[in-house]
């Protein structure tokens, strides 16, 4: 079966079909790296999820929003134009924030205080209601004005900015993501006064792959801020191929195997958005 994403779609939400769908848009005559929103495919059909900014061109809201359900529910996830994402900016940080209007509906007290350096990244702070003593702090590094890699470093009642993890980054000649690998910390359980590190030597790792890339310019790359946008963002085309492997610690591929295709729809060489 084949996996398609409709136009501007999140990063981990798809939907299975076996034929493509067309859907109805505004014409999109000219690019616009701003869009004012995009269309997915929901249970009840085709909706859009729509996003507002401030005068500075930055993103302040984002409305429509995927809520994840329980297991015992029988849903994966819904849709709902009810929930939404606020961004509030004060100098070099921003604060987002997830609403919902949804009756019965609320989302936990659930913080990303973001730290930029002009329009990059420098780091993500992530807290959780439920879990007060516990945060999460995603380390964004560059190189050649492209990102090299991301940490995440934990803190909570037992360590301080303890690395768990890193996502290495590489791109092709054409300025797009060609790939990037996953992999865990490592720990030296005989002198715990070694702080954990990345061993490149070790095989075990995920790879994630991006390809068929079309030759139109990419509408998100000012939308970064939101974690399931942001492998699209880092692009100057946009990828319609996702693939991820796991190996492991003898480099040889697991079952643990994922893909995803989709096609966009354009205009005069353009991916169709709102405008």
């Amino acid at each position: 079966m084949r996996r398609i994403f409709l136009l501007l779609p999140m990063l981990v939400l798809w939907s299975c079909q076996e034929e493509e769908i067309s859907i109805p848009v505004e014409d999109n005559a000219s690019f616009t790296a701003y869009p004012k929103g995009y269309f997915i495919q929901t249970r009840e059909g085709v909706d859009t999820i729509k996003f507002e900014y401030n005068s500075e061109k930055k993103v302040i809201k984002r409305v429509g929003e995927w809520l994840e359900l329980s297991g015992s529910t029988g849903f994966g996830n819904i849709f709902s134009k009810k929930l939404e994402s606020r961004i509030n900016y004060s100098g070099n940080k921003a604060i987002l924030e997830r609403f919902s209007k949804m009756e019965g509906i609320n989302f936990p007290k659930d913080i990303q205080t973001y730290s930029f350096d002009g329009n990059r990244i420098n780091d993500i702070i992530f807290t959780y209601q439920i879990r007060p003593n516990y945060t999460e702090k995603y380390v964004y590094t560059y190189e050649n004005n492209q990102i090299k890699s991301i940490d995440l470093r934990v803190t909570d009642s037992h360590y301080t900015n303890d690395l768990r993890s890193r996502r290495d980054f590489y791109f092709n000649n054409n300025g797009n993501l060609d790939s990037l690998v996953y992999r865990e910390a490592s720990y030296d359980f005989y002198d715990e006064s070694i702080p954990p590190y990345i061993d490149y030597k070790l095989k075990n790792r995920r790879v994630t792959t991006f390809s068929n890339y079309d030759g139109s310019q990419n509408p998100f790359q000012n939308l970064g801020i939101f974690t399931d946008l942001y492998y699209k963002s880092l692009s100057k085309n946009n990828f319609r191929k996702m693939e991820t492997i796991e190996y492991d610690e003898d480099g040889e591929p697991t079952l643990g195997i994922s893909q995803s295709t989709w096609d966009y729809q354009y205009q005069n060489g353009e991916v169709k958005v709102l405008k």
